[in-house]
């Protein structure tokens, strides 16, 4: 149970909850927990989601009536995968870490930086959560798109005609990405015992390589 209320405490204490990941890293239950939060998250989100797709099939040229029934079944699928897709998200993240880490500060130890990413990983969970709720104050008719599903809370906010890949990069810097990155630099050098500098960079290269590929796999 400690493993999974350190996801909170991180947000506060990052520094103790990293100085206990260095002790003994935890990747299961941490990941359970957010895995769980996901599936939640998606299950509400669903009526916005088929929402989403009928405006698109609506707009797809030549589909019938039956063709759109059909491509709705598909809806709940992604509340299935979600939690696969998540573990392999972080799994690259880590290993992204290793890398830097192995490069630039020394030694590295993957299974300790996955516990690291797997914690930081809580600020993504807020922002579906902070989605959701947006979504549910606004109700399914303001759903016009898939893009629409991710409420504007990032620089998007600044940029309104933004579209595709460019509104997927400005989404992606947000408050709460970047409390990640702030998170996974502390995380990596308060496990590896490395600087502050050395860590903001393993961090930082992680954070843009994860950023450019949520763009190109997110774009509108």
């Amino acid at each position: 149970m400690g493993a999974v209320v350190d996801l909170l405490n991180v947000l506060l204490e990052p520094t103790a909850v990293f100085e206990r990941v260095r002790e003994r890293p935890r990747f299961l239950a941490p990941f359970l927990a957010l895995a769980a939060i996901t599936v939640v998250i998606l299950a509400l989100q669903l009526p916005y989601t088929r929402a989403a797709l009928a405006a698109q099939f609506a707009q797809t040229p030549n589909m019938t009536p039956e063709q759109a029934q059909a491509g709705m079944k598909f809806a709940p699928i992604g509340i299935v995968i979600a939690p696969i897709l998540y573990a392999l998200f972080l799994l690259f993240d880590a290993f992204i870490l290793w890398v830097g880490v192995s490069v630039l500060g020394g030694e590295a130890r993957y299974k300790t930086l996955l516990s690291v990413t797997t914690y930081a990983a809580i600020t993504y969970a807020l922002l579906q959560v902070v989605g959701l709720i947006v979504l549910m104050l606004r109700g399914p008719g303001s759903v016009a798109s898939m893009v629409d599903l991710q409420p504007a809370l990032g620089l998007d906010l600044l940029v309104s005609d933004a579209q595709g890949f460019t509104l997927a990069l400005l989404r992606g810097l947000n408050p709460f990405t970047l409390y990640g990155l702030f998170l996974t630099a502390v995380g990596v050098a308060v496990t590896h015992k490395i600087s502050k500098g050395t860590a903001y960079a393993v961090a930082t290269v992680q954070f843009v390589i994860a950023w450019l590929i949520g763009a190109v796999l997110s774009k509108g």
